[in-house]
């Protein structure tokens, strides 16, 4: 009996992946040779198993018959700023400078038989002068010897961050060398507020997409992968802190929401390198004008994994 009860309190633990994966991804827009809008992201993750047992985790979505999933914590930190960074004085009618920094718990539900893929994720953190957004952009111009940013006096203002991701993907058309999939995704919180919708499709030499992340200690996964991808999706804004400003705060400068795009388009396209539990990851981002009289942009996102 004490074996049965043991058992049964340790079976909602089974559920979650025995994987230990570290992923750093580095986003910036010198990879296409613009210095402006979104102009830098880091995001470091850690996976491991010990991260389903938190309190937090009942607060992410997985469904009950989910075959695996995937807990752990992001510390993320971006940068965005004006068309122009020698703009002297306010940069009435473009984007503010602002900064965001935030800790983020997340879980991947995966159900490999219905072929669906739940993310979902909690951001905590702040926006503002605190997160020293003027001191990283100003030092990395310094080392490399560009030149020196102006105008982040007048940054959006400090201000707490509370958001909530989720997104949902179901397999579209899945074989071995080709995976197409749709997803939707929605964002609440102080920070962002949107709701998206889209597709994805993947070619090559790869894992199932619906049964680990990419790369796994499973002797089932294949030894080496290399694949392409693109992705397409549509967005609705409802809030965007760093053209707004934040809820709790009166930031010098913001955009008014007369000046918000409220439907914005992204695209991506990208490779895949995966040797055993190693992984690299090169992708190209565009998003269309986010409000009025903006540019396209375009950026380059780095992911370097590992899998122990």
């Amino acid at each position: 009996m004490r074996t049965i009860i043991l058992f049964l309190l340790g079976f909602p633990l089974m559920l979650f992946a025995q994987d230990h994966l570290i992923r750093l991804n580095y986003d910036n827009d010198f990879f296409s040779a613009t210095d402006q809008y979104y102009t830098q992201g880091v995001r470091l993750e850690y996976i491991a198993p010990v991260f389903g047992q938190s309190p937090i985790r009942h607060l992410l979505l997985a469904t009950k018959n989910a075959s695996s999933v995937y807990a752990g914590v992001a510390i993320e930190r971006d940068g965005f700023t004006p068309s122009g960074i020698r703009i002297v004085g306010i940069p009435y009618g473009d984007r503010p400078y602002a900064g965001t920094m935030f800790v983020s718990p997340f879980s991947i539900a995966f159900n490999q038989k219905k072929q669906t893929r739940i993310f979902s994720q909690l951001d905590l953190g702040m926006m503002g002068p605190i997160v020293g957004g003027k001191e990283e952009q100003t030092s990395i111009h310094k080392t490399i010897g560009n030149i020196l940013p102006l105008g982040w006096e007048y940054q959006i203002a400090n201000d707490v961050i509370v958001n909530y991701t989720t997104q949902f993907e179901k397999g579209v058309f899945n074989r071995e060398h080709i995976t197409l999939t749709g997803f939707i995704q929605g964002r609440i919180g102080t920070l962002y507020t949107d709701a998206s919708v889209g597709t994805m499709l993947r070619v090559g030499w790869m894992n199932d997409y619906f049964s680990n992340l990419g790369i796994t200690k499973g002797l089932d996964s294949r030894k080496f992968q290399l694949y392409g991808f693109a992705k397409g999706s549509g967005k609705v804004v409802g809030y965007n802190a760093t053209m707004q400003g934040g809820l709790f705060s009166e930031s010098i400068y913001t955009l008014p929401a007369s000046s918000i795009n409220r439907t914005v388009a992204q695209g991506s396209y990208g490779v895949v390198i995966a040797y055993k539990r190693f992984q690299l990851e090169y992708t190209k981002h565009y998003i269309t004008p986010e409000y009025k009289n903006g540019l396209t942009h375009g950026w380059g996102h780095c992911n370097i994994s590992f899998c122990f």
